[in-house]
Parts: structure tokens; C-alpha cells; sequence
């Protein structure tokens, strides 16, 4: 989103021109009194002031008619036409194109018409003109300034993301050549080993799990290099799908597992579906790597409202002792606060719990 040159003090310049205004009224009272038509121009010059942000084109034509229409006021008419000039400039930044010039044109032509009828000199002309073409060339200085500006802030947000680009390549490619290289090594011996191994049953069990482990890593590591080497968005993930098999897969391993999932989790968009399932992912293996094949653990996931809560925790008959916060809690803390949402960890009990809040 662009934001303007001027921004919060626009509002402050917008009462310029009615300060000097009433000054000049102020000013001139003891030699002038004010009428009720000077007044009248004054008020309406007011509430032109008030619409001339949004519509700066009928605010500078609508002073413009009102310098020339109140030529026996003259002090709502001086009045008039500060705001008329204040509000040419502000087309002139705003706008530019034939409607600064069409407003420039009627500005000009009250100008002249207002010295015209007071019997104004050929000088007071000239000094109409330039008057006139003062805020115009102020304007149009402004609005070069504001495009240099958002074409400096472009072209940084462009330089910065061409060198996440190329760190995300750099990546990929590190994970291509050397964990991918070793994942596959060790799926391939584990794979031999079953065919050689088949002595023990629970043996080749934990063989048949480890296998499946690292092939699915496999097809995770070719997703994730996929992934950093594209600039398209994150394909839809298959939440309920996907959150069942790493369930399956922990509970394989020994721990139990209850899990309630509400169904509807799976509508939410795609980078909270993917936050969703990394969670889990990463709280699971925590539970497998920190409290151990005897844990009890429980996993709640609803829908509410407009957020989708998570919620794991263990049971560990046997509680590790408490350690630094590993990288995984540390991603996974990175990726719910990417997408506006909330994580708590921390110990409970003999166990340890994960509460996550995404905004869906």
C-alpha cells in the first residue's frame, strides 16, 4: 500500500488556509466590517476544505465559482481565494493530467474575473497569473517528489526479495546435495536390511516403520526444495489427511495417542492448514524425542469462530528435565506468529504442553 507524501499532516495543512483567512478578516476588521455575505463565502470555503482530500477537482472548481460569485464580499472573497489556491495545490499533488490543468484554468479565470470587476490594473493580472501558478508548480513538485519516494521503496522491496529468492535457492540446493543424499543412503541400507533381517518380527516391524519414516521424509525434503526454489504460493494441503498419518505414525511408535479433530479445520485457507499440520508434526516428534514410548498423549484441534485452536500435551511416566528451547519450538513459534496467531509452551504436570491459536 502506498502511502502519501504528506501523511498525518495533511490535515494540519488543510487548516492553513483557513487561518489566514479568518486572519485576514481579523486583520481588516477595524477598516472593513464583516457582512453576512463574507461570512457566507467564509463558511462555505470552510466546508469546501473538508471534501477537497477526497474530491480535490470539484473542491478547487467550487472555490473557483465562489471568488468569482461573492465579488461584493470582499473579505469572504479574500477568504475564498487563499482556500481556492491551497486547494489547486492539493490537485496538483493529487492529481495532475488535465484535471490539475482544468482546475488551474478556473482558478485563473476567478482570479482575473475578481480584478476585472474591481477595476484591477494590468499588473494585478500578472500577479493573478503567477499567483495562480504558484501552488500548481509546488503541487506538481510534491507529486515527483512522492513518485521518486514509492519508486525508491518499490524497488528496495524488490531488492530485498530477489535476495530471499536467492537464499531460498541456496538452500534448496544444500538440502538437495547433502540431507536429501543421506536420507536416501539410509532409506536404501534399511530397506536391504529388511530383506536380510528376518529373524525377529518386532524387529522387522521397527525396520517396516523406520522404512516408511524415511521415505516419507524423502517426499517431504523433495516438497520443501520445490517449495524454496519457487516464487508460486503453497499449494492446498490435505489437512485431516495429513494430521491422521502423523498421528499414525507417532502412535506406531509406541506412545498413545487420543486425538479429536474437528473436521471443519480442513476449510481453512492454505498457510494455516500448513501451520496447523507443522504444529503437530513438531509437537509429535517432541513427545517421541523428549517423554518417550510410554507417553499418554492427547491432541485436540477445533474450529471455533474465526480461529482454529491447538492443543497437545503429554503424560510422560518418566519427565525429561527441563531443557533450552530447541530450533523446532523455535520455528514452530516463527510460524504461528507469521500468520497472526499465538503460541504457548511449557511444562505440566509430568508432561509438557503445546497451545497454538491461528486466525482462520
Amino acid at each position: 500500500m502506498r502511502r502519501e507524501l504528506l501523511g498525518r499532516w495533511i490535515l494540519p495543512i488543510r487548516i492553513v488556509p483557513l487561518v489566514l483567512g479568518f486572519g485576514y478578516v481579523l486583520l481588516l476588521h477595524g477598516e472593513l466590517s464583516p457582512k453576512p455575505d463574507d461570512w457566507t463565502a467564509a463558511l462555505c470555503s470552510l466546508a469546501l476544505i473538508s471534501i477537497q482530500g477526497r474530491w480535490p477537482l470539484p473542491a478547487t472548481l467550487l472555490q473557483s465559482v465562489l471568488v468569482a460569485g461573492f465579488s461584493s464580499a470582499e473579505l469572504g472573497q479574500g477568504v475564498a481565494t487563499m482556500a481556492s489556491l491551497f486547494a489547486l495545490g492539493e490537485l496538483s499533488w493529487r492529481r495532475g493530467g488535465w484535471q490539475m490543468w482544468v482546475g488551474a484554468a478556473a482558478v485563473l479565470a476567478a482570479s482575473i474575473s475578481r480584478h476585472t470587476i474591481q477595476g484591477g490594473l494590468a499588473s494585478e493580472l500578472f500577479a493573478a497569473i503567477v499567483t495562480t501558478s504558484l501552488p500548481v508548480l509546488l503541487g506538481m513538485h510534491l507529486r515527483s517528489v512522492q513518485e521518486v519516494a514509492w519508486q525508491a521503496k518499490e524497488l528496495s522491496a524488490s531488492e530485498a526479495q530477489a535476495a530471499r529468492a536467492e537464499e531460498r535457492t541456496a538452500i534448496a540446493r544444500e538440502l538437495h546435495d547433502l540431507v536429501a543424499h543421506h536420507v536416501a543412503s539410509m532409506v536404501l541400507r534399511i530397506g536391504v536390511a529388511r530383506h536380510v533381517l528376518k529373524t525377529d518380527p518386532k524387529v522387522a516391524e521397527i525396520l517396516d516403520e523406520v522404512h516408511k519414516s524415511g521415505t516419507a521424509a524423502m517426499t517431504d525434503l523433495k516438497t520443501l526444495v520445490s517449495v524454496l526454489r519457487s516464487s508460486e504460493p503453497l499449494e492446498a494441503t490435505d489437512l485431516l489427511n495429513s494430521l491422521d498419518a502423523a498421528v499414525e505414525r507417532v502412535a506406531a511408535a509406541g506412545p498413545e495417542v487420543r486425538a479429536e479433530i474437528d473436521p471443519k479445520v480442513g476449510d481453512v485457507d492454505a498457510v494455516v492448514r500448513l501451520a496447523v499440520l507443522r504444529v503437530v508434526q513438531e509437537g509429535l516428534t517432541n513427545v517421541l524425542k523428549h517423554a518417550g514410548p510410554q507417553a499418554k498423549v492427547s491432541l485436540r484441534i477445533t474450529r471455533e469462530d474465526h480461529a482454529v485452536d491447538v492443543l497437545l500435551r503429554d503424560d510422560a511416566p518418566n519427565p525429561p528435565h527441563a531443557a533450552e528451547p530447541g530450533h523446532g519450538l523455535i520455528g514452530m513459534r516463527e510460524r504461528v506468529e507469521l500468520v497472526g496467531g499465538k503460541l504457548v509452551t511449557g511444562p505440566v504436570g509430568t508432561g509438557w504442553r503445546v497451545h497454538a491459536w491461528l486466525p482462520a
